[in-house]
């Protein structure tokens, strides 16, 4: 469900006047930085600081005989926090340390879904795994926002945790589908880097294999390796092909993204170039920062063999008509990265 334009516009307006002058002198603790930032900044979302059916503050967050208090709970329905935040201080780095501290209040609100560690400026947006048994916090944020840059697609994402918005169930499902894509991921490379007895089993049954030794095993578990992996994968996109699944790369489309790369290691030189990549997709090849479809810089489609370009944020459709139709938008595909890798 996309965020009501009217949200937006309100986000919109009441960030282009906040006053994110002198933070350094007026946030020179915690308790500061929330009164001065963060709290302003969860007013902008509809949410009022003197009204417990909005915010709590310093509320009971404990577990066993312990009495810790979280600092911030937003209520969008009902009667109990759903989003859960920890402030420190401005310019503190946020840390693993910080993110357990997070999880523990997490996991004693009954009802929350949500987890955010913030100094004020940057934000880490967490939520649980539901396809783990356990109930905690996922290690990694499903999405950073970071207040040095504001642009459009930071207003869009923030928007969405406006109280009026209605929009946690889908920002949840969206949190679902990027850990389930980077726990796959690292069970395939985990699986293939070191074969389970399973595999081993499962690629003799192919091979027709009438009994299975430990000679043998071993010998397939070497024989799994990235050699025989690369060797297997034309096979294996031949099926794709055959069934009318398979995504094909094509040479304009890595012509684009080779150009939009450039673009911006040119503008932040400081950065890993590994950090800018792409998701190649049925209906889009995505160009994403951190390999994450959530920090998207540019989308490129296809109709008819003619290739568009669209940034978010920009709103426009820009169709590809040699080199110079990229250029013209080094403008804002640079301010749609910015969020991610300032």
């Amino acid at each position: 469900m996309p965020v009501d334009k009217r949200i937006i516009s309100v986000v919109k307006k009441s960030l282009n006047k906040f006053d994110f002058s002198r933070l350094d002198e007026k946030c020179t603790n915690e308790a500061q930085t929330r009164m001065y930032l963060i709290e302003p900044l969860l007013e902008i979302l509809g949410y009022s600081r003197i009204d417990d059916r909005d915010m709590l503050t310093e509320f009971n967050a404990g577990w066993g005989r312990k009495n810790d208090k979280a600092d911030i709970g937003l209520i969008q329905r009902g009667k109990t926090p759903e989003i859960i935040i920890e402030c420190k201080k401005y310019g503190k780095k946020l840390t693993d340390k910080e993110a357990s501290q997070l999880n523990n209040y997490f996991l004693n609100t009954k009802g929350a879904k949500f987890g955010v560690l913030t100094n004020g400026i940057e934000w880490l947006f967490y939520t649980n795994y539901e396809s783990t048994k356990n109930p905690i916090l996922f290690h990694t944020p499903y999405m950073v926002l970071d207040f040095e840059n504001i642009t459009n697609d930071l207003i869009n994402n923030f928007s969405k945790y406006h109280k009026n918005a209605d929009c946690l169930k889908e920002v949840y499902e969206e949190a679902q589908e990027f850990f389930f894509s980077s726990v796959f991921q690292n069970a395939l490379s985990s699986e293939l880097a070191e074969p389970s007895d399973l595999l081993i089993k499962a690629i003799f049954n192919r091979m027709a294999g009438k009994q299975l030794s430990e000679q043998l095993k071993n010998k397939i578990r070497a024989m799994v390796n990235s050699r025989t992996i690369q060797e297997a994968l034309p096979i294996v996109m031949g099926e794709e092909a055959k069934n009318g699944s398979i995504v094909i790369t094509t040479a304009e489309e890595l012509k684009i993204y080779h150009s939009i790369k450039t673009i911006l290691l040119n503008k932040y030189k400081k950065i890993d170039p590994t950090r800018i990549s792409y998701r190649d997709q049925k209906n889009s090849f995505n160009i994403v920062i951190d390999d994450n479809n959530q920090k998207l810089v540019a989308k490129i489609t296809s109709s008819r063999g003619k290739y568009s370009i669209e940034v978010p944020g920009n709103g426009n459709k820009v169709e590809v008509q040699g080199l110079e139709s990229v250029i013209k938008l080094k403008k804002y595909v640079e301010e749609a990265a910015a969020v991610y890798l300032n």
